[in-house]
């Protein structure tokens, strides 16, 4: 039987939770820089032709898949068309915890683009190529299954919110710390120490050095995606410009549960599970520019601008704890349901393009993209009730965040009404050296083909992507980085008509 060195009753606790529900959400912020740079990141799949070529479309046009990298290069399309382009992602993440690996991977079927692009001819203008139309593209993926185990960790969460409740009194836990240390401390895990009721041990008087072995289990869903209205014209087949609006949506979902045992026989806790659950949806706008030309009949370079993204953002979070004990105790308690609006402006991206054409056997192409990352911002949402500035969230993004190159090349060769396709694309990391997420960017490999009929084309590419970081279970000063690599693979098939 457990007793508290302080006594409490759980009835007015929880009363006193109920009431405060409404006003919790304002004290514990989910957004950080990790969330920043998911909401406004954006690598496009676009069609089974434009990945085959490794997303390198800038200076190409005449495909769903250059829209995102240079709308001016939808002028030249010769025809209206209509396509759809399903695809098959496998993710497979794998983590190092202490010099144990595991790995877990996670399947899913979706659109990745689909597209109506309307062509007009006006002979009489000199403004003769014009497009217009919808397309829509699955701008990033978040569907990971990510697991990882350390078998003797010489630390435990509890530590961390020991740490965080000490100078903190037991009955005023609920109103500082709802989501994290007023759980373990409703559970037992945690407890006051004799004659202090603001200075914390963890139950049982453990010193917080385990040993313990620990399971952490990251599960996440979503996608970003962009829903472009555009609008282009070509200058005599020589000069060509556009613009798109782009209708931004984001949605992510994860589940963390970290689950710990005891491994001392003298520990009177036995082990303890903690929950936190996160959902965040939004919307958003952006705006793109582009310019193209064409050189001679062999070459043509173009560039774009993407304006910063712009996302109203609503995210519901919510945390739950549950406690054995080796006498055959167990305690649960569930947190408040957490709500926050905020807002989330990204970068300004510049990209270049060029692309050597060969008549009408095949080309080669190339894009370059830059973004700072340091310009993300976190803002407070536009309601006058909200007064949480982001303002240490937005200097951390400034310190650990810095500018990302991107550089793509591809190539296309044709074989009567075939074609064979093979790309290579890179992207450095976000996050500057030194800090523990920081890895070596990620890598994509592409290759496919396709066939090309008067109506009807059909397309098919197949890309390898990936990329390492890191991240801490909980306070990195305590426990030791998770290494991890996370692969990526793509099959992708476009199928598009023409009237």
């Amino acid at each position: 039987m457990i007793h508290r060195i302080i006594a409490r009753g759980p009835g007015p606790q929880r009363c006193f939770l109920a009431l405060l529900g409404p006003l919790l959400a304002i004290t514990l912020p989910a957004q950080n820089e990790d969330d920043a740079l998911r909401i406004v990141s954006m690598r496009p799949e676009g069609t089974a032709r434009s990945l085959g070529l490794g997303g390198a479309f800038g200076a190409l046009g005449a495909d769903p898949g250059a829209l995102w990298s240079n709308p001016a290069g939808m002028a030249l399309f010769t025809t209206s068309e209509f396509s759809a382009t399903p695809a098959l992602e496998v993710n497979d993440a794998r983590g190092s915890l202490l010099g144990s690996s595991t790995s877990n991977t996670d399947q899913r079927v979706h659109f990745s683009n689909l597209a109506m692009a309307l062509h007009a001819t006006k002979d009489e203008s000199r403004w003769k190529s014009r497009s217009f139309g919808v397309v829509f593209d699955r701008t990033a993926s978040h569907h990971w299954e990510r697991v990882v185990r350390g078998e003797r960790v010489s630390s435990t969460l509890l530590q961390q919110f020991v740490n965080e409740a000490n100078g903190t009194r037991f009955d005023a836990l609920a109103g500082g710390y709802p989501f994290t240390a007023d759980l373990a401390w409703q559970t037992f895990a945690i407890d006051t120490l004799a004659g202090d009721p603001a200075a914390y041990q963890i139950y049982g008087g453990g010193s917080g050095l385990g040993p313990t072995r620990q399971d952490h289990a990251i599960s996440t869903a979503g996608s970003n995606s962009n829903t472009s209205f555009y609008y282009s014209a070509g200058l005599d087949d020589r000069l060509f410009i556009g613009g798109a609006l782009g209708i931004l949506g984001t949605r992510y979902e994860r589940l963390t549960t970290h689950a710990e045992t005891m491994l001392a026989a003298t520990d009177s806790l036995d082990g303890f599970t903690y929950e936190e659950r996160l959902v965040m949806r939004g919307s958003g706008v952006d705006l793109k520019l582009g310019v193209l030309g064409r050189v001679g009949d062999h070459l043509r370079i173009g560039a774009s601008v993407h304006s910063p993204s712009y996302f109203w953002m609503t995210d519901v979070y919510s945390t739950t704890m549950t406690t054995r004990f080796r006498a055959g105790d167990s305690y649960a308690y569930d947190s408040p349901d957490g709500s926050f609006q905020y807002r989330v402006q990204g970068p300004w991206r510049a990209l270049l393009s060029v692309a050597g054409i060969v008549g009408r056997s095949g080309a080669v192409s190339a894009d370059y993209e830059y973004s700072d990352q340091r310009a993300t911002r976190l803002r407070r949402a536009n309601a006058l009730s909200d007064s949480y500035d982001f303002a240490f969230e937005n200097r951390t993004i400034q310190q650990v965040v810095k500018g990302v190159h991107a550089f793509r090349v591809g190539t296309e060769w044709r074989l009567g009404p075939a074609f064979l396709r093979g790309g290579f694309a890179y992207w450095t990391d976000p996050f500057a050296a030194g800090d523990l997420r920081h890895g070596d960017g990620r890598t994509r490999y592409s290759l496919g083909g396709g066939f090309r009929g008067a109506r009807l084309s059909f397309d098919l590419a197949l890309a390898y992507e990936r990329s390492t970081g890191g991240y801490s279970m909980y306070d990195p000063a305590l426990v030791d980085p998770v290494r991890e690599e996370l692969t990526a693979y793509r099959a992708l098939f476009t199928v598009a008509f023409r009237p």
